[in-house]
């Protein structure tokens, strides 16, 4: 823009000095042609005069010097016959008595022409007046000489003219710059628009840019903070997501996609999907749906098992890019496989009771039992798998209550206290196999629900009993903790569990040594229910064991809620 206003004012400049030039030049040419005619007539009319007092005219032109050699005088009779010439012979000429400005004089006393000399041959300026009653008088002057003072004085006149284009261009440049240079400079940085009153040509240009400066400012700061907002949402979303475009580059991968897909290469955007997964599954769905067919499936990364759904963004009638979700769903197979193993071994476990109680009762029905003290023995059967069917159904009814989330946990729990009320009611079972039980530690509390940590507390301290050795001890310790969490271990000196069975003990149902298990009355659910009240009060479970030796469990709970 800066060159086009530079030359457009350079050449309106050029054709401004050329026309004022040449009408100058055409002024002054024709000016001074009026003034060296005006001068011509004046000599004829006084030349003619001195003529015609002289007595004799001829003589009298003849002895004349004019002071301008350039004009010539011609003496003519009224027959038009040359009588004296100052640059030819008189005596050679041709009859005058047709030339126009002759005639003229005859007529009115004066007369005027332009033309070519018939005898001289050059472009000339005639003047003629009657001289007496029989002669006129003719002044001729050559046109060449007023154009060669044209010619002399035109050097000068172009030579001002090309300084007045010199200065003209140094003027342009000038108010070019100053022109664009606050354009230039607000196309830079539309911050440095020049203030009000700058340029009042330029005021409803700038008043229109300063506008849309700020409407670009605010659109601009919309669109940043949608696009903050969109990727502080997709970069915290748990599911992960993948947008390809339709060359099938990827566009953008929040951080949960790269944690499902765990990708070789640390950035894969602006790369193809193969790049994030080698999955060939996920790779045809892709495929497919950059054909426009949508796709999902289930996805095996390691220990993981991830649903993807694959679907088209449609532009019009194509496929204007692909998005990808992905979904973490490995707890929900688990939960799935959970709920149906304990939906089997439920099944299982309610079944085995009941079966010996319908058996025992079924043979007492028909009769077969007919002595006092088989029918007494058949009763105690079927009374302790009653019980043991109650106690079944009661830590099932148990287990679901604490899964189900219902229990509220605001009160502060004296665990210390919890733990000898929970030893009182095992000392009966304790002496019997002649078992010691010491309770010891420090009266803290913690935030919880005191009947859930009083069952947890029971089973452990239940099993220490169980599987402990006849003479063997137990020892229930309560302890703060330097991480701010209170310890509750508790230790026996029995049987110890397998190492192959540490990972399983806390599932439901599983038990060590089933025979033994059995005997003692156990359910099964004892150490699952222990576990999934220590998750509810946000804790940890820690397992030490050796086969023959004893086991140590201890529960790491928060001293605080939250922590």
């Amino acid at each position: 823009m800066k060159r086009r206003i530079y030359w457009s004012l350079c050449l309106i400049s050029l054709a401004a000095l050329l026309l004022s030039t040449a009408a100058s030049l055409s002024l002054y040419y024709h000016f001074y042609q009026e003034q060296s005619q005006t001068d011509l007539m004046r000599q004829c009319v006084a030349l003619s005069a001195g003529a015609q007092s002289s007595g004799d005219a001829v003589s009298f032109l003849k002895a004349y010097e004019p002071n301008d050699e350039e004009i010539r005088i011609t003496l003519l009779n009224e027959k038009g016959e040359v009588l004296f010439d100052s640059q030819a012979d008189s005596s050679h000429m041709e009859n005058h008595q047709n030339r126009p400005e002759f005639q003229q004089a005859l007529e009115s006393g004066k007369g005027q022409d332009s033309r070519i000399s018939n005898t001289v041959g050059i472009s000339t300026y005639y003047y003629a007046v009657r001289c007496g009653s029989d002669m006129v008088l003719r002044l001729g002057r050559d046109n060449r000489n007023i154009f060669g003072v044209f010619l002399q004085i035109f050097p000068l006149d172009l030579l001002s003219c090309g300084i007045l284009f010199i200065v003209s261009v140094f003027i342009a440049r000038m108010v070019t710059k100053r022109i664009v240079t606050p354009l230039t400079k607000a196309a830079d940085n539309l911050e440095a628009l020049p203030e009000t009153g700058s340029y009042d040509e330029l005021e409803p240009f700038l008043i229109k840019i300063r506008h849309q400066n700020r409407t670009i400012r605010r659109q601009l700061r919309e669109i940043q903070e949608d696009r903050d907002t969109i990727t502080m949402i997709l970069e915290n979303m748990q599911e992960g997501m993948v947008i390809l475009n339709g060359e099938k580059k990827i566009l953008s991968v929040n951080r949960s996609a790269m944690n499902f897909l765990q990708p070789a290469e640390h950035n894969p955007v602006g790369k193809p999907m193969v790049s994030l997964s080698r999955n060939m599954e996920l790779l045809d769905a892709v495929e497919k749906a950059h054909e426009g067919t949508a796709g999902s499936g289930i996805l095996e990364h390691g220990s993981q098992k991830l649903r993807y759904f694959v679907n088209p963004v449609l532009a019009g009638q194509a496929v204007g890019g692909v998005i990808v979700l992905v979904m973490d769903v490995t707890e929900q197979y688990k939960a799935q496989k959970e709920r149906e193993d304990f939906s089997a071994n439920v099944s299982h476990e309610l079944k085995t009771p009941l079966t010996t109680i319908s058996g025992f009762a079924e043979m007492m029905k028909s009769g077969m039992v007919r002595e006092e003290e088989e029918v007494k023995d058949f009763s105690s059967m079927i009374y302790i798998e009653a019980r043991r069917l109650l106690s079944l159904i009661d830590d099932i009814m148990r287990l679901s209550k604490i899964e189900e989330g219902r229990e509220t946990f605001s009160e502060p729990v004296a665990l210390l206290q919890l733990a000898k009320e929970a030893a009182s009611l095992l000392e009966t079972e304790a002496e019997k196999r002649n078992i010691e039980i010491v309770v010891q530690g420090d009266n803290v509390t913690v935030p919880g629900n005191a009947t859930m940590l009083y069952e947890m507390i029971r089973n452990l301290c239940e099993n220490a009993v169980k599987y402990n050795v006849d003479g063997g001890k137990v020892w229930i310790t309560v302890k703060t903790q330097p991480d701010a969490h209170i310890s509750l271990c508790v230790k026996d000196t029995g049987i110890g569990i397998p190492r192959k069975d540490h990972e399983r003990i806390f599932e439901r149902f599983y038990r060590v040594d089933k025979s033994r298990s059995k005997q003692t009355g156990g359910t099964g659910l004892g150490l699952s229910i222990v576990k999934h009240i220590v998750e509810r009060h946000h804790g940890k479970i820690r397992l030490q064991s050796l086969e023959g030796k004893g086991t140590t469990m201890e529960i790491l709970l928060p001293e605080k809620v939250g922590m």
